[in-house]
């Protein structure tokens, strides 16, 4: 028997030695042809497959258009150092014994220039996604202030002493003899802010300008010392909420490098700070000058 071709890429059959009748009605085909064939029947008969193939294909790409797209963010790391001036505010003293008394008016000092100083620590996230410069930001500040009780005040004191009544006028010496927040009054907030470009970043002079506003919201770490009474006492807390809001100038150096300077205001109740035998409480209203350097990654 032999075997016989119509041609190329035909049906082959196994025929007789003298041509005349198939031995068998085997047919072959050739290996291109059915490869081709299980190639389109695979892919045609699981449809469902190709879906989850192009799920998974979004799923993975998503990550990296995300990571893309964090690439362009700009994170500012700054710091500074100024001047605070405090209200005057009511100074609330109690004391076990029958003692409840209100200083009113008392006035403070800051001392900022001398140790520690006053200064502060902010790291800013910009995220720019729907352009080059984003608007909004959003951080991370740390500052640090200090407050120094004018004890030498002739001010109006109110309440009871040792269960006495009083309502004269006092030194405030005479009674507190000393108080301070001398290792800082210490704001830790969340911040944002929002920021305009007078011009094109990086084009023009213009463009180096930009004004921002902000706030924050966070807990307070006042370092408290006192003498009441011949008593001296110091001890770090832990208060809050405190509260920030500023407006400011940066100023673009170089392309990583700007310079700013920055108004503020802060406050906190610290109706409640514990001394040996009761607590003292006041009310500081704060404003603030700052200046400082900026690193832009």
């Amino acid at each position: 028997m032999e075997l016989m071709s119509d041609g190329p890429g035909s049906a082959q059959h196994l025929r007789g030695v003298d041509g005349s009748q198939p031995l068998s009605s085997l047919t072959i085909r050739p290996p291109l042809a059915a490869a081709s064939r299980r190639s389109r029947t695979s892919l045609g008969a699981h449809p469902t497959a190709m879906k989850k193939i192009l799920w998974f294909a979004l799923v993975l790409a998503a990550p990296l258009a995300g990571a893309v797209a964090v690439a362009r963010a700009e994170v500012v790391a700054s710091v500074f150092s100024g001047v605070a001036l405090t209200e005057n505010n009511d100074l609330h003293l109690k004391q076990s014994g029958g003692t409840d008394l209100m200083f009113h008016d008392v006035s403070y000092e800051g001392k900022d220039f001398q140790s520690p100083p006053y200064y502060g620590a902010r790291l800013t996230y910009f995220a720019s996604f729907a352009s080059e410069d984003s608007h909004w930001g959003f951080g991370l500040e740390f500052f640090h202030m200090k407050l120094y009780l004018n004890a030498d005040d002739q001010v109006h004191v109110t309440g009871i002493r040792s269960g006495v009544p009083v309502d004269d006028h006092e030194r405030v010496g005479d009674t507190v003899n000393s108080f301070s927040i001398s290792h800082g009054l210490n704001f830790l907030t969340a911040d944002a802010m929002y920021r305009w470009f007078l011009g094109q970043r990086g084009k023009d002079f213009a463009g180096r300008f930009q004004p921002y506003v902000g706030g924050g919201i966070g807990a307070v770490i006042p370092h408290v010392e006192s003498n009441i009474g011949g008593v001296p006492f110091e001890q770090y807390q832990w208060h809050g909420p405190g509260l920030q809001g500023f407006v400011g100038m940066n100023f673009d150096l170089t392309r990583h490098w700007s310079v700013f300077v920055e108004c503020k205001l802060s406050y906190v109740d610290l109706d409640k700070l514990a001394i040996p035998g009761g607590s003292i409480g006041l009310t500081p209203l704060t404003h603030h000058l700052v200046t400082g350097l900026s690193f832009r990654f």
